[in-house]
């Protein structure tokens, strides 16, 4: 889910808390590593982690809300499952890193 909607802390609260696992992915357009990072993040997801559901905001529209989250550097990944953050990661991180964090969380609640 690509939004070009903007959140309040109190919008992403009720999103969380409306579906079971949320992915946050956070970019800048001007960051080459945002930009590199982010298709391959949402391919891992849709591939291996089916559940849960993908939102890509651009910070910079969204400067406020990132702020307002604590997610000062880009690229920000937070993971939140049953409304809870269980994962937050910025700037670089190697795929696996990513893909071992958050299977396991995953495997509990759905397999």
């Amino acid at each position: 889910m690509k939004s070009s909607i903007k959140f309040t802390p109190e919008s992403w609260e009720h999103f969380v808390t409306q579906n079971d696992a949320v992915l946050l992915y956070l970019y800048n357009t001007g960051c080459d590593i945002c930009n590199t990072l982010r298709p391959k993040v949402k391919d891992l997801v849709e591939q291996n982690f089916p559940k849960i559901k993908l939102v890509i905001i651009n910070a910079s529209d969204n400067l406020e809300f990132a702020a307002q989250i604590r997610m000062l550097s880009v690229p920000g990944i937070i993971l939140y499952m049953e409304g809870k953050e269980m994962f937050r990661a910025n700037g670089l991180i190697a795929l696996s890193d990513f893909e071992q964090k958050i299977r396991r969380p995953y495997e509990m609640m759905f397999e």
